[in-house]
């Protein structure tokens, strides 16, 4: 509706002042007996004609009277236009969805641009948790909503594999295959001078959840006692890379059945490999933008808004973590990307300023990357909190948790509030069938309209599944025009919602459109006797379940036919 009345406002001023490239605003109005939408329309153009804006909205509002689309335009002073669309529009609009499907709701905003999303991207050190979940799904939705709409979008994960996070998986399965041989009172003199070297490291730092012991018995399943005969480094860095091989394997597989794959897995480790570090800090030292102090090599961020300078090679000659971010940001911009949107747990917000400086000092607009910071989720069982710690190993994993309730279940309550607000994660409400479920309340609703198209064919004899003429004139009833002025608006609710990455409200927006489906439907027979009456209410159904099966493609949640 915005799009449609902007578009014939722009044409009208072209025609009538000679004028292109005014930046008006096109709103609904907060009361809604001003009409469906309003625009200011007139104060911009009062600007460039240097006349009244009043006598120019009245101008504007005689013209847009000759069309049919609008049943009333009216000025409020000072100079608003207020504009009611006419029941032939909405009619108009209900065969657009019918006969067009999904590709009535899209607009090409993207003009093929390429965006890149990176998300998830967690340390490969353990299992998915719960705070990975989110973030996935978040990336997920923001490009699912940037491919509907034009954009060319890569969908990337960023292996962590070059901190000392790997060493320290190596270590952690080390030990655990020590302690696995150990029991089976095979004790030599290497173990025991093994658990000394690693005991302290591993007791401060490693990783301690079960499934470090599962990747200790792959190793002894496949290698006995061999791992023994190698010193101690290279058992840890062959353990290392065991370790990662297998974890990736997993994330891959939890990902994959969570609905989510990447279009690239980028591994943090080729940019050393490839030189990259070194070429992207040579860059910047070419700039003049490094310096050393203190035996370090440090990046001049605050010259770019950052707080303070960075360390990007330490006093002892390795590279900080920082280096190898810059590395992967300076390697994303010269791939070509329009924009990159990064999804980060919350607690990278104090890194999110010196990446933005890092970016222009490479001579790119500080906008061309984003960054949507997701908090983590609080997981409640019989109504008392589940403590979690990754570290300790007590954590709930992803792949437990769908195991319990779903992938849609998880995939839609991770997403009805901003990801930048904790969230809370019942698992007794998530399984719950009823209408105080919201997942399943919204995916009863479509299984519910595919039931009523089947119980119409096998009474009726009529197949509403397929292409039929119907007489949209016959939904005159209140109820029935607001469900259809109600589809008309989501087109521009699912636009903005794209262009904002307010994704929390694709939930509500299903939602609503349910609770008014449901009213229907318990208020007016669908399967009448009047055939042609019966064609119009199918096809406002049609309509309905169109708009929801796209809603759940953005969210990535399944359309069910039966439940």
């Amino acid at each position: 509706m915005q799009g449609f009345l902007k578009k014939e406002i722009q044409k009208l001023i072209e025609e009538k002042y000679n004028l292109s490239g005014i930046e008006f605003k096109v709103e609904r109005p907060k009361r809604k007996e001003f009409g469906d939408l309003a625009t200011n329309v007139a104060f911009l153009l009062a600007k460039h004609l240097k006349r009244n804006p009043f006598e120019i909205a009245n101008e504007i509002a005689e013209e847009l009277k000759k069309n049919p689309s609008f049943e009333s335009v009216e000025v409020a002073k000072p100079a608003f236009i207020n504009i009611r669309f006419s029941k032939d529009y909405y009619y108009g609009v209900l065969r657009d969805i019918l006969s067009k499907g999904l590709d009535y709701f899209k607009e090409n905003f993207g003009l093929g641009r390429k965006v890149q999303v990176e998300y998830v991207s967690a340390n490969p050190t353990g299992p998915l948790h719960l705070g990975h979940g989110r973030g996935a799904v978040v990336g997920d939705v923001i490009a699912n909503l940037l491919e509907f709409y034009g954009w060319d979008v890569t969908r990337e994960y960023y292996i962590n594999d070059a901190g000392n996070q790997i060493r320290l998986l190596g270590v952690s399965i080390l030990y655990r295959y020590l302690e696995l041989i150990e029991k089976k009172n095979r004790l030599y003199a290497r173990i025991s001078e093994l658990f000394r070297e690693i005991g302290e490291e591993f007791e401060q730092n490693g990783y301690r959840g079960e499934y470090i012991k599962e990747l200790a018995q792959k190793v002894y399943d496949l290698y006995r006692e061999q791992i023994l005969e190698l010193p101690k480094e290279r058992a840890i860095s062959f353990l290392s890379e065991f370790g990662l091989k297998e974890m990736l394997e997993e994330i891959k597989e939890d990902l994959n059945r969570f609905g989510i794959n990447f279009d690239v897995w980028f591994s943090e480790k080729s940019l050393y490999q490839t030189g990259y570090v070194e070429k992207t800090l040579n860059f910047l030292r070419e700039k003049g933008l490094l310096y050393e102090k203190e035996g370090a090599v440090w990046f001049k961020t605050s010259e770019f808004g950052d707080d303070k300078d960075r360390v990007v090679i330490k006093s002892d000659g390795s590279y900080t973590y920082f280096a190898s971010d810059i590395a992967y940001h300076y390697n994303k911009y010269l791939r070509g990307f329009n924009k990159v949107i990064n999804i980060w747990g919350a607690d990278h917000h104090g890194y999110v300023p010196r990446v933005k400086a890092a970016i222009k000092a490479f001579g790119v607009k500080e906008d061309w990357l984003d960054v949507e910071l997701v908090q983590l989720v609080k997981l409640y069982r019989n109504g008392k909190e589940v403590k979690m710690s990754k570290r300790a190993g007590n954590f709930v994993t992803l792949r437990e948790l769908m195991d319990e309730v779903g992938k849609d279940v998880i995939r839609f309550w991770f997403i009805t509030k901003r990801s930048d607000t904790p969230l809370e994660f019942d698992i007794e409400k998530a399984k719950e069938e009823s209408s105080e479920n919201p997942v399943f309340y919204v995916q009863y609703a479509h299984a519910r309209i595919s039931g009523i198209f089947r119980e119409v064919k096998n009474r009726k004899g009529f197949n509403a599944e397929e292409d039929f003429e119907f007489n949209p004139s016959l939904l005159n009833s209140e109820t029935e025009l607001e469900l259809i002025k109600h589809l008309a608006t989501l087109k521009d609710e699912l636009i903005s919602i794209a262009q904002s990455r307010e994704i929390h409200l694709l939930p509500q927006l299903a939602v609503e459109l349910v609770k008014k489906f449901h009213y229907y439907y318990n208020h007016y027979r669908v399967m009448t006797d009047d055939f042609e009456l019966m064609k119009a209410r199918l096809a406002l159904l049609k309509a309905i379940r169109t708009a929801l099966r796209l809603i759940f493609k953005f969210i990535g949640i399944s359309a069910p036919e039966r439940m």
